[in-house]
């Protein structure tokens, strides 16, 4: 018996075209599966924070900080710091005091 292309159509593909709509939903689930908890920092390693930032005079800095449940790296000079808004700009990434986890100079 020979089934034609005709009568057939596409119905045999439609399995797959479910999952590509499901490929977002499964990705997001991935997302907040893998999140952490902010991480505490011991109190002499905020006043080490708070000493390079007071002090800072245009070195390149290494900044790990956690934001939505993820650890990140910025590497680079500081370009700004804001005690106002209570945060620091590295290139494009702007990072709240607190979820900055460490900051080491280069």
């Amino acid at each position: 018996m020979i089934v034609s292309e005709k009568d057939r159509g596409m119905m045999k593909w439609m399995p797959y075209q479910s999952l590509v709509e499901q490929s977002s939903v499964l990705a997001r689930m991935r997302y907040e599966k893998n999140k952490t908890p902010r991480p505490h920092i011991a109190r002499e390693r905020a006043e080490e924070i708070n000493e390079i930032l007071v002090h800072y005079s245009r070195e390149e800095v290494d900044a790990k900080y956690w934001e939505d449940g993820y650890l990140y790296h910025a590497i680079g000079v500081i370009d700004s710091i804001s005690s106002y808004s209570r945060s620091l700009r590295i290139g494009r990434k702007t990072i709240e005091f607190i979820n900055l986890i460490e900051l080491q100079r280069i």
